[in-house]
């Protein structure tokens, strides 16, 4: 498999990337969509990485080193529907575009029981090993994912999403200051499709009628169990998935 190192392609073997994309040490990190050599939002992503870049005291390469790259590996590792993940790290750029098969089925969601046993993120950062293990375990129960809880018990998201909710009729997700990441489809939901912001609470669930998973794989993923609970996916949850995914725009890098 190929990978974009730095300035030029090389063999991710050789390059001592283990084969899910992830190198060592520490950085930050964007996963986004593509389709037939389009990108899913890439302003959004770097506007973002360069927010968490600074953050965490990394130089980023130029941009056009950057799209440069990006070309370049799409190119060479061709999907209709793809994964590309951008990683930056002090002295260090890596970019791997994986195969992503789309996801039909509605969710499972479970509901984590301790506050404690994730701490909210404010920035995408590597080793993200404490999130994948955490989706992981609730795979291993058989859900897809998991909503999580601060220490209020105010919702904040997955493991690797975000969550909408339908709260008496009215579709929202929840604050940044709840502990959320600032994903790039929660914004957009907010932005350009009308989903309003609003403080959830844990007891808000037994409220919540229908309901979407978000990132930037997924755009807009049905809900169809909350904890064994059921819910609904009707015409109007069919309109709203059907308005992120129109307005998730993407871009040629070439």
């Amino acid at each position: 498999m190929q990978i974009w190192l730095n300035d030029r392609l090389v063999d991710a073997t050789s390059a001592g990337i283990a084969l899910d994309g992830w190198p060592d040490g520490d950085g930050i990190f964007e996963t986004i969509k593509t389709e037939d050599g389009e990108i899913f939002e890439l302003g959004r992503h770097m506007r973002r990485a360069i927010d968490a870049a600074e953050k965490k005291g990394i130089s980023l390469p130029a941009e056009d080193l950057i799209r440069n790259g990006i070309s370049q590996l799409l190119a060479v590792e061709p999907h209709s529907i793809g994964r590309l993940r951008l990683l930056f790290s002090t002295g260090r750029f890596v970019a791997v575009h994986h195969l992503y098969e789309e996801i039909k089925k509605p969710a499972r969601l479970a509901v984590i029981s301790d506050a404690d046993e994730v701490e909210g993120i404010s920035i995408k950062a590597f080793p993200y090993k404490d999130r994948l293990d955490l989706l992981a375990k609730v795979q291993a129960k058989g859900f897809d994912e998991v909503i999580c809880l601060n220490p209020d018990l105010e919702i904040t998201e997955g493991a690797v999403s975000n969550f909408i909710f339908r709260i008496d009729g009215k579709w929202v997700t929840t604050p940044l200051s709840s502990g959320v990441l600032p994903g790039i489809q929660r914004a957009i939901a907010i932005e350009r499709c009308g989903v309003a912001v609003a403080l959830i609470k844990k007891e808000d669930l037994a409220r919540v009628d229908a309901a979407f998973v978000i990132s930037s794989l997924k755009i807009a993923l049905s809900v169809s169990e909350i904890g064994g609970r059921l819910l609904k996916i009707d015409e109007d949850c069919a309109a709203l998935e059907a308005d992120i995914r129109a307005k998730t725009l993407k871009h040629s890098v070439g």
